[in-house]
């Protein structure tokens, strides 16, 4: 579906849409004002834990920034991101397709670190063309300098951040992407990423990250620690810089912080510097706390610029659990301090089972949107119809339902998925997964039988019901096959080792490979 619809045929057929239908202002009461647009802001956390902010159940530390939005916001209680994994996620949220359509299927294809191309319509294009400025801050991971891919070529007026996602797990950039270019920071130049990474796994205290007596961090490496620059303070003032420049609207902000994705390390412990905690659960508590901030200070800007009232602000964690990844515990068990997994077996890089999946989603926009829970079930995919009607513009065929009516008070209006569907993980390379009304099936290769269970009596899938319910099963198998195109690049469901192998031989041939590369390395000569 997704690789089939052309970037032209869209924008083509849009203007026509443009130029010729009546709006939806004159037809439906959406709560904006007459002739304004509502300013559109998607903040995408990364690895957030599902009970990682106070809002939803954290209780050995606070988030009142995002309490505050979380609280006044109308909370989908049955979200699912579009994939458990970072770079998928990503073009899911900006394609709006599921994984059986999605150009990026996974953290790396056979040619490495994949990218969208230009055949792929972006949520920026569609509202670039409803007269949004557009603006991307943060990590992209969804093309490399030099591709297709890049944020600057998919739609968005202004793109600042990394580009690549592996560089995204430094904090103390050598250089940033801005707009295409290479952007220096000499103050952070022999920043000593290598021992940051050892950290995650260290239980010895040998790789710790160094903190001062006031709980401030001394960046190892680099020749003026007072000078060093942390990445969220970057992205921070890019952010409000360009909420100040398009204050007259209306525009679209994607903001996709990289906290708290691991390695565990923060500018200043703050209140938790004399917790009785490991540094790493201080880190990560600190951590939340910078996040909180970056998001309160753009709702204070927006106070200050008389904007909240015309500004929705979507919030979402981007996969399901992966704390345990840089604490060095078990795969999938819970932080026995923080309590954060939420209720759902399974975590991050799988998609066989909810964990790797359930994310907290919420939508702010006082007086408009009215505050508390929806059990309407939603994924992340559902933004970009959501993000077109709400902007008034024509949309591409996705995979999402536009949510707007769920949101603005009309839930009779309100069109429900036949489906929800995944594939792919890197711990679940050939898995599917389906979800269709409160059934659940998945199998971890297609030529395994298929397991189902009933959400609403077993939430922990503990109990296959498969046995029992044949027609169900069948119509699962049914799902598999018609959610699933081919993909040239990524390991298709059922593959065999001779076929992957194929794939990459003519990767190399075409010398198509994405080569990543880690934190802090050297600058690009683009």
């Amino acid at each position: 579906m997704g690789s089939e619809f052309s970037r032209r045929g869209f924008l083509k057929a849009a203007g026509c849409a443009l130029a010729g239908a009546s709006s939806l202002a004159q037809n439906k009461t959406w709560g904006a004002p007459a002739g304004r647009k509502p300013n559109i802001i998607f903040v995408l956390s990364d690895d957030l834990s599902y009970r990682d902010l106070s809002a939803y159940g954290q209780e050995q530390f606070t988030t009142p920034n995002l309490d505050r939005l979380a609280l006044g916001a109308m909370r989908f209680t049955q979200a699912y991101s579009g994939s458990p994994e970072c770079a998928p996620a990503r073009a899911s949220l900006m394609t709006g397709m599921h994984m059986g359509h999605c150009r990026i299927r996974a953290n790396r294809s056979v040619r490495g670190q994949d990218h969208l191309t230009a055949n792929d319509v972006t949520v920026a294009e569609v509202l670039e063309r409803a007269g949004y400025a557009t603006g991307f801050i943060g990590k992209w991971g969804i093309g490399l300098p030099g591709t297709e891919g890049v944020p600057h070529e998919q739609g968005f007026d202004f793109a600042y951040g990394y580009y690549d996602q592996l560089r995204a797990h430094g904090f103390f950039p050598h250089y940033m992407m801005h707009n295409g270019e290479v952007e220096p920071h000499p103050e952070n130049y022999g920043f000593n990423m290598p021992r940051v990474y050892k950290h995650t796994g260290d239980k010895t205290g040998e790789h710790d990250n160094h903190y001062d007596a006031t709980g401030r961090l001394i960046p190892d490496g680099v020749s003026t620690s007072a000078k060093a620059t942390h990445s969220e303070n970057l992205f921070q003032r890019e952010a409000l810089s360009f909420i100040r420049r398009n204050k007259n609207g209306p525009f679209f902000l994607y903001y996709a912080t990289q906290l708290p994705h691991g390695p565990c390390i923060t500018p200043n412990l703050g209140a938790y510097k004399d917790k009785d905690w490991d540094q790493k659960h201080k880190e990560w508590a600190a951590m939340m706390t910078h996040l909180d901030e970056s998001v309160g200070k753009i709702v204070a800007l927006l106070a200050e610029l008389d904007l909240a009232k015309d500004t929705i602000i979507f919030f979402a964690g981007d996969n399901g659990y992966s704390h345990w990844g840089y604490f060095g515990r078990k795969p999938y068990t819970d932080d026995p301090l923080f309590k954060n997994k939420g209720p759902w077996p399974k975590g991050k890089f799988t998609c066989t089972h909810e964990g790797g999946l359930r994310v907290p989603f919420f939508a702010h926009w006082p007086g408009r949107i009215e505050a508390g829970e929806s059990d309407h079930p939603c994924a992340l995919y559902d933004f970009l119809a959501t993000a077109a009607e709400l902007a008034d513009v024509t949309a591409p065929p996705t995979d999402g339902i536009s949510l707007a009516p769920t949101l603005l008070g009309k839930p009779d209006q309100q069109r429900k998925h036949d489906y929800f569907y995944w594939e792919n993980g890197t711990h679940s390379p050939h898995a599917q997964s389906a979800r269709r009304g409160h059934w659940w099936a998945t199998r971890s290769h297609p030529s395994k039988p298929i397991a189902l269970y009933r959400l609403d009596r077993d939430l922990a899938c503990e109990h296959d019901l498969a046995k029992d319910h044949p027609d169900i099963v069948k119509r699962f198998e049914a799902i598999f096959a018609q959610a699933h195109t081919d993909s040239p690049w990524y390991i298709n469901p059922g593959e065999t080792k001779a076929q992957i192998d194929t794939k990459r031989e003519r990767a190399r041939a075409m010398n198509g490979m994405q080569v990543p590369t880690r934190a802090n390395t050297v600058i690009p000569n683009s």
